[in-house]
């Protein structure tokens, strides 16, 4: 029996210290980069902040749901939030969060090496077995996806069976009490490595008594805390959990291809090994099987996500059981259990001991590879070929881990003009920016076809933030997700809503106030005319579009009212065309026409009309004085590009307008 929890080999290998400081250099850049490049969103990261900057008021881990407030101890109980809230308190910025679950995730390669070191009595065997819980897929993924409890669950539950195979009791309570606090169906993963140790590990005594705190532990999260919460928010928001997530299984069988290649995803990189320690696969059988058959929002069985990371750390034991199988049938003896090793064995005399069977380590060595190659090829990490080639959505894209001059732009247009702490509905990928706050609604919910809960909403908040050039989109399928047109519905809501008035814009960044004066909003309008009262432009242009005139006045104050005239050359078009002027030589100077962006698309005019719309502006102060061109054109929203506003997905021509004088 030994009572250190790590043998001075352990604390002592340079391999493993390397492996897990890249490990956290690497994650935590691509977790912070991609939260800096405004592609973490509102769900997740914005509200599991602004869950944990709600216990700094004194509030129950509150978040804002599309229905309203509600405490996330209503749902997945996931009290291991509040030991992050000091954390926060000290650098209040989600960054926090991220670092510091990407350092307790690499932790996890600590304990699986120390049990692989006493099972295996191999220095190399324990290094791979390391790597493997390091660059395993799906542990990846949930590194790399947001903040969840699962995420953080997975290497406390490696330190809970490193404790509980030491013997370590008091040290074992700690560490699965803190799993248990992760989320409620930990207690599902910690009951069943009590069942492990119950039936196969020798441990029936203290498997019985795990199993039975945590069955106890959630069926008090399941059946009382979560009941008792959910009027946290102030009013009764019921939250049928298991409904929520498998309330649809009648599909199951449309989508039952594609869940068992994921299922191959999930335990085919350690399956060379895995299969000999079937008996923690087994055990991790009602975690790994209710993720699979989930109907929850989206495809939350995709191993993409968070949810299989409960599952990692029983891959991980089950790959060191495997191995020591397998080396017990090389060496010919009847030992389902390998001699421990002295706390202080030396590493020669370890490498000494597995030199002459070199078989097995052969096996654990290939399962390293296979590992790292699976994850070179589905996970988005720089050793993925696909990281470097600028994908949508991939690698160094901008809607993935790029951060590209807008990004700054954005987090200039929050600082300057988010109010703090007020009511806000936002645009997805800027609400994890301005999460601080009571009352946070998501502008578009990802399950919203577009418009339809934000009428409902504007009753609750003050401001809504809105961007017109939405520069997230990825591909899937072939089809376009996201794209300057995702919010298109809800911007036009807006700017029709007696309640609510522009009063802000920069480089398609939208602020909306409630009750301000009429005059204090930026005008937006459009009309039919039958004959164009502005200043003939004769521009040769091409495209569907034709302007007739065009006039840029100076209202004062760097304020300035557009108008502009158009009218369709030939047929009707079919296709949304969204006009984009911009000052030349000023970074993050483009304006989005959104009278004939939303408000009358060009797929409702006929040729015979003319169009009249007027827009006004305000330059924002950092553009310093001087002479500036203004430019327009016509661009196509579908396109994947449209975001960049150049050649890639213009329609027709730039028109030179005029020069305008920023005061």
């Amino acid at each position: 029996m030994h009572t250190a929890p790590l043998s001075r080999t352990v604390l002592r290998d340079p391999a493993l210290w390397i492996a897990a400081m890249i490990y956290v250099a690497v994650i935590g850049w691509l977790s912070a980069a991609r939260y800096m490049g405004f592609n973490a969103g509102v769900l997740d990261l914005g509200t599991m902040y602004q869950a944990i900057a709600s216990t700094l008021r004194g509030e129950p881990l509150m978040v804002t749901s599309a229905r309203g407030n509600v405490s996330r101890l209503a749902g997945h109980v996931e009290l291991i939030y509040y030991a992050f809230a000091p954390l926060i308190a000290l650098w209040p910025d989600p960054r926090a969060l991220l670092i510091g679950q990407t350092v307790l995730a690499a932790s996890g390669a600590f304990p699986a090496y120390a049990i692989a070191l006493r099972r295996l009595n191999s220095i190399l065997a324990a290094r791979c077995i390391a790597i493997i819980y390091l660059l395993y897929p799906t542990a990846l993924t949930a590194a790399l996806f947001d903040f969840h409890g699962d995420t953080l669950a997975m290497p406390l539950l490696l330190w809970f069976v490193d404790a509980l195979d030491r013997r370590a009791w008091r040290t074992a309570v700690v560490w699965g009490g803190l799993s248990l606090l992760c989320k409620v169906y930990v207690a599902v993963a910690v009951a069943a490595i009590g069942a492990y140790l119950f039936l196969w590990g020798g441990q029936r005594r203290a498997g019985l008594a795990t199993g039975m705190l945590a069955a106890a532990y959630g069926s008090i999260a399941f059946f009382i805390v979560r009941p008792f919460f959910e009027h946290a928010g102030g009013e009764h928001i019921p939250n049928n959990y298991v409904a929520h997530y498998f309330g649809a299984l009648d599909t199951l069988l449309s989508t039952a291809g594609e869940r068992m290649l994921v299922a191959l995803v999930v335990i085919g990189p350690a399956l060379l090994l895995a299969w000999r320690g079937w008996r923690w696969l087994a055990a991790s059988a009602p975690i790994l099987i209710a993720v699979l058959i989930s109907t929850g929002p989206g495809t939350t069985y995709h191993y993409a996500y968070h949810h299989y990371a409960l599952v990692v750390p029983f891959i991980v034991l089950a790959v060191v059981e495997g191995a020591e199988r397998l080396r017990r049938a090389t060496e010919g003896t009847r030992e389902i259990s390998a001699p421990r090793l002295p706390v202080d064995t030396p590493t020669s005399l370890v490498n000494a001991s597995a030199r002459s069977r070199p078989g097995w380590r052969s096996a654990v060595v290939f399962s390293t590879i296979v590992t790292a190659l699976v994850s070179a090829v589905l996970v988005d990490i720089p050793i993925n070929p696909t990281f470097w080639l600028g994908m949508p959505g991939v690698g160094v894209d901008q809607a993935a881990y790029g951060i590209t001059p807008r990004d700054r732009i954005k987090q200039r247009f929050l600082s300057r003009y988010a109010p703090p702490r007020a009511p806000v509905a936002v645009s997805m990928f800027l609400g994890s920016h301005v999460a601080d706050r009571a009352t946070l609604y998501v502008l578009r919910y990802p399950d919203d076809p577009g418009g339809m809960r934000l009428p409902q909403i504007l009753d609750r908040v003050d401001y809504a933030i809105a961007d017109a050039l939405f520069d997230w989109r990825t591909l899937v399928d072939g089809q376009l997700v996201g794209g300057i047109d995702y919010e298109a519905k809800e911007i036009a809501i807006l700017l029709r809503h007696p309640n609510f008035g522009l009063i802000h814009q920069e480089d398609g960044l939208l602020l909306f106030a409630r009750g301000i004066h009429p005059e204090e909003a930026l005008l937006q309008e459009i009309a039919f005319v039958r004959q164009s009262p502005l200043p003939e432009r004769r521009i040769s242009e091409r495209g569907p579009v034709q302007l007739l005139g065009a006039q840029i006045e100076s209202l004062g104050d760097r304020r300035f009212r557009a108008s502009f005239a158009w009218k369709l050359r030939d047929d009707p078009i079919n296709q949304r065309l969204v006009a984009v002027s911009r000052l030349e030589g000023v970074e993050g100077a483009r304006i989005v026409h959104l009278p004939s962006a939303v408000l009358q698309p060009t797929n409702t005019w006929l040729p015979e009309q003319i169009v009249l719309e007027r827009f006004e502006i305000r330059l924002p102060d950092d553009v310093p004085p001087g002479q500036y061109r203004w430019v327009a054109a016509w661009y196509d929203p579908a396109h994947p590009e449209a975001y960049a506003t150049d050649q890639r997905s213009r329609v027709g021509d730039e028109l030179v307008i005029e020069t305008i004088a920023a005061p």
